[in-house]
């Protein structure tokens, strides 16, 4: 008789066919090799066949083995051992993400080392331990999370990206993946979006009213780009959303180009970059202006091209929302110049800018208040953090925006013009009525919204 002995990979092929499928058609699979899976059955069954290649989007190759081999296989790969495995995993992957969204994390990572399984969750812009694990726990967990997000479970090697939804006690939770091969396995990071809470209006993400009618200001200009800047993580895409549900209404096409979707929005006609097929922000976006658009989104500023057509679409009468990589607002004008975006092309076409970073909360229940003195005849009373069981001991519950908002006038286009750099042109926006970081960091320490400690902090990250 032969018996085929599983091995880990073969453990993976298992979960990529199911149990009741091999069960059904009696047969086991033995090995995959590139896109071919080979799979043993005791005579030949089209059915089979086309139930594997729908279920594994893979080439399958049979190979004939006795009714009493593929018995004998189908208890190795399915049998008690793997099944508790398996269904422990399966358990551990929603223990683990119940555990995260309690804490309202923003990321899970899994990380195997030598002897051991760290597990680690991101939660208001911090690291913090989870718990550490068994390593022989690790291949059926990383196979569980893989083989739910359609990536390839055998594939150790390269770098993968992968998408689940998932359904945790009512809540909806897009998870996005991505694994790197390390020098003890895979790392596997999983970026959690709680639909519930994704969409949020722009005084629920911390703009204050002042703002939120300056940002209004900038979008009744009609036409122009709208840029959103600020580091990775510091909550662009969530302010971006915000602008779009407000634009939204049944008189507007609005269009996005994203990398990816963050959030499908009703009434919305979105375009998912695909790499694989060559469809990226440039193509997308020259395909969008055929579309008759009135608002489009780019999901992200990346290159040189991608930047001169939304600039020719800005100035063809379309209001372009977009998002940019760079610390402050001043600082997003440069960064245009250096893609070769002429200084009257900027002029024509740039209508404002919202640079923002994510700061920490005091915690509602812990914080203290103290009277903190600038002089004799000034002071004025702000939060400190102290530690509790509902903030996890660490004074900081949840995160803000902390923002500054240019809006493009005469004085700053005509500062560009004469190629004036940032440190001249801030001076000239700070007149004119620019709401800066120092003015949004001085509100929230004295609105008890954050410490001193947290706004000096965030802009060492940033140097």
């Amino acid at each position: 008789m032969e018996v085929i002995k599983i091995i880990s990979s073969q453990k993976d092929l298992s979960i990529l066919v199911p149990e009741k499928l091999a069960r059904k058609y009696n047969l086991c699979p033995i090995e995959m090799d590139g896109d071919s899976l080979t799979v043993g059955i005791e005579a030949e069954n089209i059915y089979a066949t086309q139930d594997l290649r729908l279920i594994t989007n893979k080439n399958i190759i049979l190979k004939k083995l006795s009714k009493e081999e593929i018995k004998e296989n189908i208890e190795l790969c399915y049998g008690s051992i793997f099944n508790t495995g398996d269904d422990y995993a399966n358990y551990l992957f929603k223990d683990i993400l119940q555990k995260a969204l309690k804490e309202n994390a923003s990321d899970i990572h899994i990380e195997p080392f030598f002897d051991y399984l760290k597990i680690r969750i991101r939660v208001d812009g911090q690291m913090k331990k989870m718990s550490n694990l068994s390593l022989d726990l690790y291949p059926p967990l990383a196979s569980v999370i893989k083989y739910k997000a359609n990536m390839d479970i055998t594939e150790k090697r390269l770098p993968q990206d992968g998408r689940i939804d998932v359904k945790v006690e009512n809540l909806v939770v897009d998870i996005r993946i991505s694994t790197v091969p390390t020098s003890y396995g895979e790392k596997i990071v999983l970026r959690l979006l709680n639909r519930k809470s994704f969409l949020k209006s722009k005084i629920e993400l911390g703009f204050s009213k002042k703002s939120i009618e300056k940002i209004q200001d900038i979008i009744n200009e009609k036409s122009g780009i709208l840029l959103v800047t600020g580091p990775t993580g510091s909550g662009k895409t969530t302010t971006v959303y915000s602008l779009l549900r407000d634009l939204k209404n049944t008189s507007k096409n609005i269009m996005t180009i994203e990398d990816p979707i963050e959030y499908k929005m009703d009434g919305i006609n979105q375009i998912q970059v695909n790499n694989k097929i060559n469809l990226t922000f440039e193509k997308g976006l020259k395909a969008i202006l055929r579309q008759d658009p009135d608002i489009i989104m780019v999901g992200e500023i990346r290159d040189i091209e991608t930047a001169k057509i939304a600039v020719r679409a800005a100035i063809t009468g379309h209001l372009v929302i977009s998002t940019l990589h760079t610390n402050d607002a001043i600082s997003s004008i440069a960064r245009l110049i250096d893609m070769e975006i002429a200084p009257y092309l900027l002029n024509a076409s740039l209508i404002g800018i919202i640079s923002q970073r994510l700061v920490r909360k005091v915690c509602k229940n812990c914080g203290n208040e103290v009277v903190i003195k600038q002089n004799e005849n000034k002071s004025f009373t702000t939060a400190i953090p102290i530690g509790c069981e509902e903030c996890g001991y660490s004074g900081y519950s949840g995160r803000t925006v902390a923002y500054e908002i240019l809006k493009i006038d005469d004085d700053i286009k005509s500062a560009i013009q004469q190629g004036k750099d940032a440190k001249d042109i801030k001076p000239v926006a700070v007149k004119n009525g620019m709401i800066t970081f120092e003015d949004t960091y001085s509100n929230l320490i004295k609105s008890n919204i954050t410490t001193i400690e947290e706004c000096i902090m965030n802009e060492e990250i940033l140097i």
